[in-house]
């Protein structure tokens, strides 16, 4: 089929409706009335000759041709943007900057020290930090909307090709400082039936049953009080005294006052980070900012 008539308008009239899932709020985003919005889909859906949209009176979903449609055109709009963008920059004289991504875990452990690194060993390097889950990273990765991603990792799905090793840290226990334990290190088996803080098994399913056999072998009961997202929440509940928790070592520099860091005896998966990048050619430094955040 030839789509030549398929500009870059109707493709962000598409990924707009798409994202809102609301004709009158992606009217509203694309500054027009809702009609001729809606009727530019229907004349899209006929050329295409297939739906894009379900519709009814209370709501609007993708088809499944639709959300590959979509996916599609979000790469399409992505290269767009970065070409004009990349233009824009040649024409004012300086270099496109790199768009990277980045989980919070990351800023702790490896960023926080490296953003002064880079800083002195290639002011000319530009960075557009953009904060999100691994799998929100990876998806925008993939839509091109940016060059690169630190991401963490456990027993890794994507291709070996597109993850590039960064590093490792050790995971510890966080207790409730009025807990009074008072040790270096500890086995879980002490902790058994105390309420723990975790995490929802979906962000990381493969880790949280990791975890699990290691409660156990350990013989000890992982009593879950309560799941959060984000480690820096799950130590303020922890300094709040509300149970222990597990997490990465580069977190030992908060709530140093409230919280009680202490090693873990058993055997427990490494935290992995890893650059997630599709292709070097995205951006012509990007390989050399790997080469920096790489080094020990």
């Amino acid at each position: 089929m030839n789509i030549n008539w398929m500009d870059i308008k109707k493709l962000n009239y598409v990924v707009t409706v798409a994202q809102e899932l609301s004709f009158s709020r992606a009217a509203q985003k694309l500054h027009m009335s809702q009609p001729p919005l809606s009727q530019q889909i229907r004349q899209i859906e006929q050329y295409l000759g297939t739906p894009l949209f379900e519709r009814s009176t209370r709501s609007v979903s993708l088809t499944a041709f639709g959300a590959l449609f979509v996916s599609k055109a979000q790469r399409v709009l992505a290269a767009h943007n970065d070409l004009g963008e990349c233009v824009k920059s040649f024409q004012n004289g300086v270099q496109q900057p790199i768009k990277l991504g980045c989980i919070g875990l990351a800023f702790e452990a490896l960023m926080a020290k490296k953003m002064a690194v880079l800083s002195e060993c290639s002011p000319k390097l530009d960075l557009v930090l953009e904060e999100g889950s691994s799998a929100e990273l990876v998806t925008r990765c993939q839509s091109g909307q940016l060059h690169g991603a630190i991401i963490r990792l456990f027993a890794p799905d994507l291709p070996a090709e597109n993850i590039h090793y960064l590093c490792s840290e050790r995971y510890v226990f966080a207790c409730p400082k009025q807990w009074h334990l008072e040790r270096s290190s500890s086995s879980i088996k002490a902790l058994s039936g105390k309420p723990f803080i975790h995490y929802p098994k979906a962000l990381q399913p493969k880790l949280y049953e990791a975890i699990e056999e290691v409660f156990h072998q350990a013989n000890a009961t992982m009593n879950v009080v309560q799941e959060v997202k984000t480690k820096s929440t799950t130590l303020s509940l922890v300094a709040a005294g509300l149970g222990f928790a597990i997490v990465p070592q580069s977190m030992m520099n908060k709530y140093q006052s409230q919280v009680d860091f202490i090693a873990i005896k058993e055997h427990l998966p490494s935290v992995d980070y890893y650059l997630y990048c599709q292709d070097w050619q995205a951006h012509d430094q990007i390989k050399n900012l790997y080469q920096l955040l790489s080094e020990p």
